[in-house]
């Protein structure tokens, strides 16, 4: 999420955009639902509900079904 000092990074891989591309990525990161909307059904979506996450990790998510979860995938790629 945003830390301490305005960056946004992947909460998988710590993957920072703007860190890489420059003022080009800043503020930028995609939106995951960690619980997915078709099971989570109709209601308003808190931040709890959500991670941000890299493009890359996004895709490792959602390859195969059912997705991996933040902590799933996080230990696939500290291993």
């Amino acid at each position: 999420m945003l830390d301490e000092q305005g960056h946004l990074s992947c909460a998988v891989c710590d993957f920072d955009f703007e860190a890489k591309y420059g003022a080009h990525g800043a503020g930028y990161i995609e939106c995951h639902h960690v619980v997915p909307l078709h099971v989570a059904g109709e209601g308003e979506t808190k931040l709890s509900d959500l991670a941000l996450i890299c493009a890359n990790c996004h895709r490792m998510v959602h390859r195969a079904n059912p997705w991996l979860t933040i902590d799933q995938l996080r230990a696939l790629i500290t291993k």
